[in-house]
């Protein structure tokens, strides 16, 4: 079995990467808003042609945006990715930098039966990180008392989950994905007093949730003059999932580098129950086209009803729907090429426009509500390793969002991505003649 001579590799490429997820993996200030800042869902492939996957059909890559698209699978897949990233956040007056690394995602998925292939994964589906300060004053008989608050925030979502693909007659195939939403998000504010006399506060939120979610998908493939012409659609119901939430108000003072707890006036916790946390509807349509080994062009529309939000009956404020327009295309100059290896290598480039869940203004102010867009261009390659049925995947992808008008805070950031496909027949029972 070619994998084996991968076994070592493989392993150091999914352990190594799980050290980085103790880190924190966003610095966003945009993240503070509900679950926080929501992640794709697609892999390394998908990110390289600007997230499509709605019409994405391939034999030899996972595409967990539709299930439908499993059906084209003939080999045992195994996925598996790590992105780092460069962020650079600015106002026009300050500014601060980062990098984040984390682990992508896991997947496998592997035939059953002709034309039924099952996978199953693991991914993030949102994080929250951030610090944010806002400087106060407050007038007491004719003096300024100056105190800070102070907002931050940690934690986030992530899913694992299992779908089936099936073609059900020639060309039309049906998928559907149960997944678990599971994690923890934390949320913090304290006001902090120059005064040393003058106790500081601190109010703690814990939100954790754990429950199903289900989406499904469908495409359709036919011949328009000797290329495959793909359509494809994808549709999630709205989830209400159980979650648990607790929460605690104390007072403080420091000395030095200690803390002092000197009251705690308020604890409080709401038990795991129905409807706590409610995500989004959505659905996405796509259309493809595709020469077979040779080139493809894909664009899709997606919807996200995140005005709908809400965590325990109350609707996430600044929350607005969300569209994005996406566009894929890949390129391979010639797959036969034994000479050249550049010939075969898959050449890949996407953009993607995000109108946007949030709709926000400067905090402490009464400004109008700005739209916070996110638009990105993305470029990658599949590099086949020769003697193997092995696909070394590097994609970077290049975006800005926010604005600096208005007060407001601009995130430029590069996104690099690796990831490795590992395609063999691992479950086919093999005959000795």
């Amino acid at each position: 079995m070619q994998i084996s001579k991968y076994r070592a590799g493989i392993i150091f490429f999914i352990f190594l990467p799980a050290f980085l997820l103790a880190q924190q993996n966003t610095i966003s200030p945009y993240s503070s808003f509900g679950i926080g800042e929501p992640q794709e869902q697609g892999f390394s492939l998908n990110n390289s042609l600007g997230g499509v996957g709605v019409a994405l059909r391939t034999s030899i890559y996972l595409n967990p945006i539709n299930p439908a698209s499993l059906s084209a699978i003939n080999t045992t897949v195994f996925d598996a990715g790590i992105t780092g990233t460069a962020i650079y956040l600015t106002d026009n007056t300050l500014s601060q930098k980062a990098f984040t690394s984390r682990l992508s995602y896991l997947s496998l998925g592997f035939p059953v039966c002709r034309g039924v292939v099952i996978s199953g994964g693991l991914l993030p589906y949102s994080f929250k990180g951030f610090e944010v300060t806002q400087n106060k004053a407050l007038s007491i008989d004719e003096n300024n008392l100056l105190y800070d608050v102070n907002y931050s925030g940690s934690g986030g979502l992530n899913r694992v989950y299992a779908n089936v693909g099936a073609e059900l007659f020639k060309g039309f195939s049906l998928g559907a994905t149960a997944s678990m939403i599971f994690g923890t998000i934390k949320d913090k504010r304290e006001a902090v007093f120059s005064q040393p006399d003058i106790l500081n506060r601190r109010d703690e939120y814990t939100y954790t949730a754990r429950d199903f979610n289900y989406d499904f998908g469908v495409q359709y493939l036919t011949k328009v003059l000797d290329k495959s012409l793909i359509f494809g659609a994808t549709y999630c119901p709205e989830s209400n999932l159980r979650a648990s939430y607790s929460g605690v108000t104390y007072t403080y003072d420091t000395s030095g580098d200690f803390e002092y707890i000197r009251d705690t006036t308020a604890i409080f916790y709401n038990p795991r129950s129905s409807n706590s946390l409610v995500l989004p509807k959505s659905y996405a349509i796509g259309l493809a086209i595709e020469d077979y080994d040779k080139w493809f062009v894909s664009g899709e529309l997606d919807f996200k009803e995140w005005s709908q939000t809400s965590l325990f009956s109350d609707l996430v404020p600044d929350l607005k729907d969300a569209t994005q327009f996406k566009f894929g295309a890949w390129w391979i100059p010639n797959t036969k090429d034994v000479h050249n290896y550049l010939n075969i290598i898959q050449y890949r480039a996407g953009f993607n426009y995000n109108t946007g869940q949030l709709s926000v203004s400067t905090l402490g102010t009464n400004n109008s509500q700005t739209d916070i867009t996110d638009i990105s261009l993305s470029l990658g390659l599949g590099l086949p390793m020769r003697r193997s049925n092995t696909t070394a995947n590097i994609g970077i992808q290049i975006g800005k969002m926010g604005t600096t008008n208005n007060n407001l805070i601009e995130e430029n950031y590069i996104k690099l991505n690796l990831s490795f496909t590992f395609n063999d027949k691992w479950f086919k029972q093999r005959k000795i003649d």
